[in-house]
């Protein structure tokens, strides 16, 4: 394809568009008179145009929108209820934690950074308990292979 009908392919997209000038209408005009191939592309152009004038888009129905409005609340709730969850069951492990080394924490004979390190791997191991607890949740209820033996 040389320039000429290169340019005027997309001069013709642009006509639809609403983007050329009376100067490139009036060249395309003379010019898919005596292209046919420009002016098969032309046509298409219209009946492609005459298709989308022609669709709707179809509205939702009511059980539809409440259906999805409900499944968000229910995510949003579920998410929430989890972090809850992971939060209380945080505080509760390290609180049983804390007790089992208050004896250690409470010492005026033991350094401040020595507490510091082991109240921070108290957390840690909380933190990384309640996450593996909480994998391990998800992955068996989305297990896909639960009937297959190991």
């Amino acid at each position: 394809m040389n320039d000429d009908h290169k340019k005027i392919k997309e001069l013709i997209a642009a006509s639809f568009d609403g983007e050329m000038s009376a100067e490139e209408k009036r060249m395309v005009a003379e010019h898919i008179e005596s292209c046919v191939s420009c002016r098969k592309a032309y046509e298409e152009m219209i009946r492609f145009e005459e298709v989308m004038n022609k669709m709707e888009l179809q509205k939702p129905s009511r059980d539809t929108w409440k259906y999805y409005w409900d499944s968000i609340y229910n995510r949003l709730e579920r998410r929430i209820g989890w972090i809850l969850f992971s939060v209380g069951v945080m505080i509760l492990l390290f609180f049983g934690g804390y007790k089992g080394i208050e004896g250690l924490i409470q010492d005026p004979g033991t350094p401040l950074l020595l507490k510091v390190g082991i109240l921070t791997i108290l957390s840690g191991i909380v933190i990384l308990l309640v996450s593996i607890f909480r994998e391990q949740i998800f992955v068996r209820k989305r297990e896909r292979y639960k009937e297959v033996e190991k």
